[in-house]
């Protein structure tokens, strides 16, 4: 399939997966997920060389801006329909939520939320906030707008992983009024209780190095009192201090596996960032555009991660290594399939779902 075949086919697509989103609109994303696929950065000068249509780099440059810059580009509109298509098709028994936050220098802050999906993550809803943490508010707000495009929790067991950054009661209370799991780090000065005893500081928790420990039914901190929880307090041997993780669910090995998922998104940092898209060097400082450019990347690594799994699924990942290493992930798999796609006229799939 040519070049100029796969952006028309990418750009049918999405208009049938975009139905609020304007035709130059679909285009426009069509054009810069279609050069993202391909392009070594993010970097505006560099996407324009990609974009299959005529005219000069400064001219194809300001056709991107103005695409960043149209406020009608909205996840709402130009994202959460590719998010309820992903979910409309998900045959998995969980959806694994990962809550967390990246920061661009120390000017910008991502908060996002993605699926825990093959040791990665796939991207499904984000804020661009300034540099530093976020509160629980802030936090909510992303959850409540997920919400309305995840499966009943009923039938498909939803359960939010996070590091201590998104402890707060108010967030584990309202996973709890949705019937969601949890596992949620918390931090070492946290006040807990058991059976009506005294409050302490997880610190007191005796967890040898190299060692775990479970606690059942305890409450957690006296000004909120909520519980009962479980806790698991790890201790790896290459930490200074144990890790201590609030959970809804039986505290034991088979939920401190579960728990690892919460660093499946960090590979997805990686590859928006110096690993892939170069997104912290994009020099673009203007929020609005930095946003859009975000949905953008998003869209391609959904696409790359269907191409992945496609490859994996139809025998075709011995094109890409070695039988014996199996090291690249399903998202390096998917973009050098359309790398190689281009050298050798193969087949490229164009779609946003995966399946287990």
């Amino acid at each position: 399939m040519s070049y100029c075949q796969v952006y028309h086919q990418l750009a049918a697509h999405l208009h049938k997966r975009l139905p609020i989103a304007s035709t130059p609109q679909i285009r426009n994303q069509a054009l810069v997920t279609h050069a993202l696929a391909y392009s070594p950065n993010c970097h505006l000068a560099t996407l324009a060389t990609l974009l299959p249509v005529p005219g000069q780099r400064e001219n194809l440059v300001q056709r991107i801006r103005r695409w960043l810059d149209n406020q009608a580009v909205s996840q709402q509109h130009c994202y959460m329909p590719l998010v309820r298509h992903l979910f409309a098709r998900w045959s998995g028994a969980e959806v694994g939520l990962i809550l967390d936050r990246t920061d661009l220098e120390d000017q910008w802050s991502i908060l996002m939320l993605a699926a825990a999906f093959r040791h990665r993550a796939l991207p499904l809803a984000w804020r661009l906030l300034p540099f530093g943490a976020t509160d629980a508010e802030t936090q909510i707000a992303l959850l409540k707008q997920m919400q309305p495009y995840l499966p009943d929790a009923k039938q498909v067991r939803i359960t939010l992983y996070g590091d201590c950054e998104f402890r707060a009661v108010k967030v584990q209370r309202y996973c709890q009024a949705r019937h969601w799991h949890w596992q949620l780090g918390l931090k070492s000065d946290t006040l807990f209780r058991r059976d009506g005893g005294d409050w302490q500081p997880l610190r007191t928790i005796a967890v040898p190095r190299g060692e775990r420990c479970y606690l059942q039914d305890v409450t957690l901190t006296k000004q909120h009192a909520f519980g009962p929880v479980n806790l698991i307090a790890d201790w790896t041997s290459a930490e200074d201090a144990p890790r201590y993780v609030a959970t809804d669910q039986r505290p034991d090995r088979h939920a401190w596996r579960r728990g690892r998922k919460r660093f499946w998104i960090e590979p997805l940092f990686r590859d928006w960032k110096s690993y892939g898209f170069d997104l912290e060097d994009s020099k673009l400082v203007h929020p609005y555009r930095l946003d859009t450019l975000l949905l953008g990347m998003a869209t391609t690594t959904l696409w790359m991660i269907h191409i992945g799994q496609w490859v994996i699924e139809t025998g075709r990942r011995s094109l890409l290594e070695a039988p014996h290493k199996r090291d690249y992930s399903i998202f390096r798999l998917g973009r050098d399939y359309a790398f190689r796609s281009q050298v050798m006229d193969w087949p490229l799939p164009i779609g946003f779902t995966v399946s287990y």
